[in-house]
């Protein structure tokens, strides 16, 4: 993950977590593993002796301690069992994102949160493959489409961060609502037949599977939330104090760096 996503997992953790500081709670990060040429992690961010930290990936390596065996079906995690699920620079990367919001919903348990942040703009990295980007109408979309609350969304179009500001983070804090049981019959029906989406034929057994009567979800320790602007508050925060010209310049000379690099760089490797 590059500096500015990690900053605003710090943002989403003062703004949403502050209350709940020395409450028990099961942390999962989604995409965890710290790959060749990274070093930064949301486990840096999330650190706390209250909370239990696991980080979950598609392959064994540094900071995970799950592996799925499907990146669309979490089967090695229970429904209902996680408080907070933290997912960075993942979803550009999930070929099926819209099952891997599903799931991210489906192991929260009632009131827990989850803070996305990925893309909405910059150059082609593949882990393995780059296949999204993410606009400002995208998270509340998937928030929509998974049930749950959306509490805030925003794109950083705003040059704020020194460095990165090619990526353009989209950021999302979104809460699963507390559910009776009509309505975890209802997300039950949602996960599956999303989940079933994928493949050539729809799965019709898992959505047979789901008609049973769902397992009730419990509740996290953290209460219901609503939304705090706090991406917006820190991008004025880091704009303060500076002039509109010496934004433009930043933002000129972060073009003059692009182009040394296209100029540099043979034709067959652009990837503009």
């Amino acid at each position: 993950m590059h500096a500015s996503a990690q900053d605003k997992a710090r943002v989403f953790r003062r703004a949403y977590l502050a209350e709940v500081e020395t409450t028990a709670l099961t942390v999962l990060d989604v995409g965890s593993a710290i790959v060749d040429g990274q070093s930064l992690s949301n486990r840096d961010v999330m650190g706390n002796p209250a909370w239990t930290l696991r980080g979950m990936d598609i392959e064994p390596g540094l900071n995970v301690d799950i592996v799925v065996a499907d990146p669309y079906d979490w089967r090695e995690i229970e429904s209902g069992s996680v408080d907070v699920v933290t997912c960075s620079e993942v979803f550009e990367h999930a070929e099926f994102f819209w099952i891997t919001i599903l799931e991210i919903a489906r192991v929260l348990k009632g009131n827990g949160l989850a803070f996305i942040t990925s893309p909405g703009g910059g150059p082609r990295h593949r882990f393995p493959v780059d296949c999204w980007r993410f606009y400002d109408d995208a998270f509340p979309a998937l928030a929509r489409y998974a049930g749950l609350s959306l509490l805030e969304a925003q794109v950083q179009w705003v040059p704020a961060y020194r460095k990165g500001i090619q990526w353009r983070d989209s950021s999302a804090v979104m809460q699963k609502p507390a559910r009776d049981t009509g309505a975890a019959h209802a997300d039950a029906m949602r996960y599956a037949i999303g989940k079933s989406l994928r493949a050539a034929e729809p799965a019709l057994a898992e959505i047979e599977a789901s008609k049973l009567a769902p397992t009730p979800c419990p509740l996290s320790a953290i209460p219901p939330l609503t939304g705090r602007n706090a991406f917006l508050a820190r991008e004025a925060e880091l704009l303060d104090g500076e002039s509109m010209a010496m934004r433009k310049t930043r933002l000129v000379l972060r073009q003059l760096r692009e182009i040394r690099r296209i100029i540099a760089t043979p034709m067959r490797d652009l990837h503009l």
